[in-house]
């Protein structure tokens, strides 16, 4: 497990409340925060209810300006830059650090990081800018489009803040809160930070509301989980966030835990994009790992009020719990928020503290539990339960197969019982495979004819060998790039897929699946909200990545998928190296790819006043960890510098030292710079550095010892 992670401080904001006080005054009662939407950019034909957070007027009466809300863009005013999910991000950012962040904070900035998880991140800007531009308001309409990725949101959310040591938003759609605070744990223990922001955000929408509506997910009567004639989910909203330290360092402070994480696991089901595993395997593998330590007091229902998910969710319970499953008390929350996507989990966590610490645990709402189909389950309904809460587990599960599972120790019960470690001696981290496709072709070799090959994209006849026609031929052209990048690898160096089953998976994307993402967008403004297109919005949302390659290569790991930089490709190398050199993996599969589109170039060329003409590239690389006592020599990734730039500062092209600029290929830049220099035989140490249009800089500093060769078996 490592060192012990103290939550020290924690806020939060959702449909039960603007604050955590507010949430548990509100979940003493029996009402839900359920209701009539005002901030939905389109009216549903069937109003069958959202959860959105009460901020008040303090935006004004939408969050953005009122007609803007509705989609309006004849209104004389433009579109905020801090719409929806930056407000709830900076609002839940200012109750976490207080009057005095710096204080708060309690390190110096270059210490101090931020990882945070959303579902859609900056997408209600896209639906404004496609307005804007119908409305001949172009220049409006490249501002926000600019605001769409989620480095956007994170770095207007973050600005003025005493954090220097880098920002990165990871994606598993309703899982991505708890995999941003595992993440946040791996940052601490590898010694990388001494201070992690983690949590996760997303603001009600149009675009997730209609994709969910098209795959017949929204009910129109009550959340009712676990009830015989459940019928759905409700669409929420929120952001939860937490101060994370080690343990000891908390101690050293004189800080009071609010609570001390105990065990997360995570994992992937491979089974499909948009459904569970019906035996709830991957979600049975995750909480197997976090209960490890003995039984939850309470566990913390991921239960959307879905038919297959909550049918999966219970055998997961069953299999990880197996006769002591009637001893578990469950809370189902989501009856009460609607679903906040990107913050589940965390929010309904810290929410159940907060409970806890006023003597009382929250519960749930809807029709009675349908007894023959969940015979063990003991879910708390209507009524409160007083009782005295020592271990909560929450579960969270995600599209594309996505489980994280936590256990945290409250308060003071936890300084005996989870006593914290010391950090570790860093082992090495190697890459030990290299794949890709460019324009060039595929391979190292297709990478090093790349600057002068004149194409921008990569070709159908470069992606056809490596790909499975029939299962990928409806698949954006992102998750294909990342699969396509795999098979080089795995061919490249003699390995089969069988070797990556176990393996932890970390995708990355700037832009994601831009052309499939336009497509569904433009089709639900023109057909509505109520007739949007489910194949489009599944394989629009940000993980599509990861969870294409985990289900496409039977990955059954933890999985994610870092977005909205230009450097997420350096920060995904960034994060599965601080979860091998903290002991809790021993090596990854990184993959990053983006496509080009029209409009990102020219919203970047906009940005930067020069012309922008980005193309397609993917990349992967197997990571490991390496003993000293090996002797075999690999590119040995030695530390990452990051910074925080002033806004615009950008190049368009990654550099290294003694080369050549790599073309625009969006986060592959980074990492194809470092490649190169491997394919270049270089022995000597190399550095690359790649920025971000908001300001996000990283530079990566390896030992290059030449190309990686054949093995067998990992």
């Amino acid at each position: 497990m490592g060192a012990a992670i103290a939550i020290v401080r924690a806020a939060a904001c959702g449909a039960m409340g603007a604050d955590i006080a507010a949430m548990v005054d509100a979940l003493r009662t029996d009402r839900s925060g359920v209701g009539p939407s005002d901030l939905l950019e389109q009216v549903p034909a069937v109003a069958a209810g959202v959860g959105e957070v009460p901020l008040g007027n303090r935006h004004g009466a939408h969050g953005v300006h009122g007609d803007m809300a509705r989609g309006d863009a004849s209104a004389p005013e433009v579109v905020h830059h801090d719409d929806r999910a930056e407000q709830l991000l900076r609002r839940t950012l200012e109750q976490l650090l207080g009057d005095d962040p710096s204080a708060t904070i309690g390190v110096d900035p270059s210490r101090a990081m931020v990882v945070v998880g959303t579902t859609l991140a900056g997408m209600r800007h896209c639906g404004a800018a496609m307005r804007l531009e119908g409305a001949d308001r172009a220049t409006e309409a490249l501002h926000s489009y600019a605001g769409i990725p989620a480095g956007s949101v994170l770095r207007r959310a973050i600005d003025g803040l005493p954090i220097a040591g880098g920002a990165i938003t990871v994606s598993c759609a309703c899982a991505s809160a708890l995999s941003a605070l595992a993440h946040g744990c791996g940052l601490l223990r590898s010694g990388e930070a001494s201070c992690v922001i983690a949590g996760g955000y997303d603001p009600i929408s149009e675009f997730a509301y209609g994709g969910f509506s098209a795959l017949q997910l929204v009910a129109t009567g009550p959340l009712s989980p676990f009830a015989e004639d459940r019928e759905g989910m409700k669409l929420g909203e929120g952001c939860a966030l937490v101060v994370l330290r080690l343990l000891s360092d908390a101690h050293a402070r004189g800080e009071v835990p609010l609570a001390v994480i105990e065990a997360i696991g995570e994992s992937s089901d491979a089974h499909h994009l948009t459904q569970p595993h019906p035996e709830g395997r991957g979600a049975a593998t995750a909480l197997a790992v976090a209960v490890a330590r003995g039984l939850p007091d309470l566990l913390i229902a991921h239960a959307t009020g879905t038919a297959g998910n909550d049918a999966a969710e219970y055998q997961a319970y069953r299999t990880a719990f197996g006769a002591d499953l009637p001893r578990v008390a469950v809370t189902a929350l989501k009856s009460r928020f609607g679903h906040p996507l990107g913050a589940a989990g965390a929010l309904e966590l810290l929410a159940v503290l907060a409970c806890a610490d006023a003597g009382f645990v929250p519960a749930g709402l809807g029709r009675p539990v349908d007894r023959n189909a969940f015979p063990d389950i003991d879910l708390l309904q209507q009524n409160p339960r007083h009782s005295e809460l020592r271990r909560v587990t929450v579960l969270a599960a995600g599209f594309g197969g996505a489980n994280v599972a936590v256990s945290v120790l409250r308060g003071d019960q936890a300084l005996v019982a989870a006593p914290s470690a010391p950090v570790g001696c860093a082992p090495r981290v190697v890459i030990r495979a290299i794949g890709c496709v460019t324009a060039g072709g595929r391979g190292l070799s297709g990478l090093q004819r790349l600057a002068d090959c004149g194409a921008r994209n990569v070709s159908e006849e470069t992606l056809a060998p490596l790909l499975d026609r029939a299962r990928t031929r409806r698949f954006a052209l992102l998750p294909r790039l990342m699969l396509a990048a795999c098979r080089d690898l795995c061919d490249a160096v003699g390995m089969s897929t069988h070797d990556l089953a176990s393996m932890p998976l970390l995708a990355a994307s700037w832009h994601g699946a831009a052309a499939f993402t336009e497509q569904y967008y433009r089709d639900l403004l023109a057909s509505g909200i109520n007739l949007a297109n489910p194949m489009l919005f599944a394989e629009s949302v940000p993980n599509v990545g990861s969870a294409h390659v985990s289900l496409g290569l039977g990955m059954t790991a933890a999985s994610a998928t870092v977005i909205g930089t230009r450097t997420a490709g350096l920060e995904a190398m960034f994060l599965a190296s601080c979860r091998i050199r903290s002991g809790e993996w021993n090596k990854a599969l990184v993959v990053m790819a983006d496509e080009s589109h029209p409009t990102i170039d020219a919203v970047l060329s906009h940005c930067t006043g020069n012309q922008v003409h980005s193309g397609s590239a993917g990349m992967a690389f197997l990571i490991e960890r390496m003993d000293a006592s090996h002797t075999e020599s690999f590119p040995e990734i030695v530390k990452f510098d990051r910074s925080i730039m002033e806004r615009g500062r950008w190049r368009s092209a990654a550099l290294q030292q003694g080369a050549d600029a790599i073309p625009e290929i969006g986060c592959v830049a980074g990492p194809a710079a470092l490649a190169l220099e491997i394919a270049h035989g270089n022995t000597g140490k190399v550095s690359i550095s790649s920025t971000d249009p908001n300001g996000f800089a990283w530079t990566l500093h390896a030992n290059a010892h030449g190309i990686p060769h054949a093995f067998a078996t990992v």
